[in-house]
Order: C-alpha cells, then structure tokens, then sequence
C-alpha cells in the first residue's frame, strides 16, 4: 500500500535559516491544529525558499511541455505512465540544463503520474 512520504523541511526548502521564524509558525500552527497558520507559515516558508520555488516553477514548465501528450499519457497503466513520465521529465531536465535532487525528481512524476491518471 502507498503512503505519504516525508521529508526534512531542510530538504525541500533548502537553508533553513531563511525560513526560521516561519518555521516556528508551522510548528506552532500544527501543534494548535489551526490550519489557517499552518497555510499561512506554508506560503511565508515556499516564498523564502528558492529551491523551492525553482522545482515547482519548472514542475510547471514540465506539465505545460507535456500538455499534447495527456490522452495518451492518461490511457496507460500506471506503471508504465509513470516509467514514461520519468524518461520525459530527464529530457525535459536536460534540454532546460537543471538538477535536482532525487526527491524533487521522484515527487514530481509521482504527481504528474497521479494528475494524469485522475486518481
């Protein structure tokens, strides 16, 4: 069965002393299980981080660049939509001359696999 994975706020957003007052907001806010904060120190902790940012703009970049594909795409089974998917995002990295890490990478075909397959 699947799940949902966690990572380190350190390895989404990067140096974390950038985000550390918006951080104890996030804490404090899931602590109080008050989701207006916890929403509120989100944005505050995406709109310091650049790594952040970067990965989700060329996320978007990536669907866009896909967008005459998705009947196909939609049609496949899951495994291999995401297998296809993954080739598709390493070119699309390559051809645009960015890195990212195995968990930006991972996120982002799990997502696109997911968007695409209506589930």
């Amino acid at each position: 069965m699947g799940g949902r994975r966690g990572y380190s706020l350190k390895k989404v957003v990067g140096d974390l002393r950038k985000v550390k007052a918006p951080q104890k907001e996030l804490l404090q806010g899931i602590q109080a299980k008050d989701p207006k904060k916890v929403v509120k120190a989100s944005a505050k902790i995406l709109a310091k981080s650049d790594k952040a940012l970067e990965s989700i703009g060329y996320s978007y970049l990536f669907v866009d660049s896909i967008s005459s594909e998705y009947k196909k795409l939609r049609r496949e089974r899951t495994k291999e939509r995401r297998r296809e998917l993954a080739k598709k995002w390493a070119s699309f990295r390559k051809e645009k001359g960015k890195k990212f890490d195995t968990t930006t990478n991972r996120d982002v075909v799990d997502s696109t696999t997911r968007i695409l397959g209506g589930t």
